[in-house]
């Protein structure tokens, strides 16, 4: 199965971002550790800010996932 140009940009740009991915990664899980911490410290029973604070999570978990898949993804381009 051949790449054609589009995928081949694709993958160069997904592998240019990785730092990106890496960076988002840390300052959204540190935001949504810091929120956390306010929230039980303030004991504020808004639950609209837990759920802010779980999506802040989940999307540094995604950024994590991002930045290990266009590792992969850089080290293929080197094999090949």
């Amino acid at each position: 199965m051949e790449l054609d140009t589009k995928d081949r940009m694709f993958l160069n740009r997904l592998i240019k971002r990785k730092k990106y991915f890496l960076t988002f990664s840390i300052l959204s899980t540190m935001m949504g550790i810091g929120m956390l911490i306010y929230h039980f410290v303030s004991k504020d029973s808004n639950s609209l800010r837990l759920v802010l604070v779980v999506f802040i999570l989940l999307s540094g978990r995604a950024n994590l996932r991002q930045y290990k898949i266009s590792v992969l993804l850089d080290k293929i381009k080197l094999l090949d």
